[in-house]
């Protein structure tokens, strides 16, 4: 239990980082739509994995749009991998 990282086990940032672990980025929207939360609680979560250095967000415009892009940084990818290694130890009764 102790190897859980705390950050990243809110069911809410496991899943943006389940998400993301599996592409280079992705844009809000599409996280949005495909994890079903709200703006509010991908913001806030979202937030959070970046002041913790797990995330990566980059904002710009396209077509005079504005456009929010998250990436997992090195350091989140590896607490996530850690992350899903600590559960499934716990899973294998390790």
């Amino acid at each position: 239990m102790s190897r859980l990282d705390d950050v990243v086990h809110s069911p809410v940032r496991f899943t943006i980082m389940a998400a993301l672990s599996t592409v280079d980025d992705a844009t809000y929207q599409i996280l949005k739509q495909e994890l079903d939360v709200s703006y509010a609680l991908l913001s806030k979560h979202a937030g959070i994995l970046e002041d913790h250095g797990y995330l990566r967000v980059h904002k710009s415009f396209l077509a005079k749009k504005p456009q929010t892009v998250f990436a997992l940084t090195p350091q989140g990818r590896q607490a996530f991998n850690h992350h899903v290694q600590a559960l499934d130890e716990i899973r294998h009764g390790l």
